[in-house]
């Protein structure tokens, strides 16, 4: 009956004991389980949040690329404006005095020098800094191009040009058209660089 007794015990021991293993390895499974579902989801919250930050950055490059490329058109265009404006009013030098003529052309001429003035500004607030330096010596370039048929004009006003006015307009003329090419040709590869540039970060 002991001995009976003691097997019967012993046997709902083990049971006991077989169970709690059991259970045991069972919960550390399931810990187990679970740290590395959170491991996971940890791992694909930050794979999520580079992907949104690259996306983020990719978007935000796309802008500023257009944002340069609109300044940097702007400021051309603008350029050309005045030069074709400042020829016009050059152009007067070849006809007699007319106040009223010089007034018109000479006011739409100093408008486009300002306006190419302003778009340089907007340059300069886009960059980067090679560019603003070069869209800065452009417009100036721009600005000292209206300097020589103005000057002639103001002579032609007191009389017919001599040839040798004629020929120190011409001359003059000649210089600050060169200096304007030339602060364009400097401009134009600096600005492509940095749009190219600007696009080899997004890919």
């Amino acid at each position: 009956m002991a001995s009976s007794l003691i097997t019967t015990v012993i046997a709902i021991c083990g049971t006991l004991l077989g169970s709690g293993l059991t259970a045991l390895t069972a919960a550390r499974t399931e810990r187990r389980r679970n740290e590395a579902l959170e491991r996971q989801q940890i791992r694909e919250e930050a794979a999520r949040d580079r992907t949104q930050r690259r996306e983020l950055r990719v978007e935000h490059q796309k802008w500023r690329r257009d944002r340069r490329q609109a300044a940097y058109q702007s400021l051309m265009d603008a350029a050309h404006e005045a030069q074709g404006a400042i020829w016009q009013l050059g152009r007067l030098t070849l006809e007699p005095f007319d106040q009223h003529r010089y007034d018109i052309r000479r006011g739409a001429a100093i408008d486009a020098v300002r306006a190419t003035r302003h778009a340089a500004d907007a340059v300069q607030l886009e960059g980067p800094a090679e560019v603003a330096q070069a869209a800065e010596e452009y417009a100036k370039a721009v600005d000292r191009h209206i300097a020589p048929p103005v000057e002639a004009l103001i002579q032609l006003s007191h009389g017919p040009l001599s040839e040798e006015q004629h020929e120190r307009y011409r001359s003059t003329a000649a210089e600050t058209n060169a200096l304007v090419e030339s602060c364009q040709q400097r401009f134009v590869p600096l600005a492509r660089q940095a749009l190219d540039e600007l696009i080899e970060d997004i890919d």
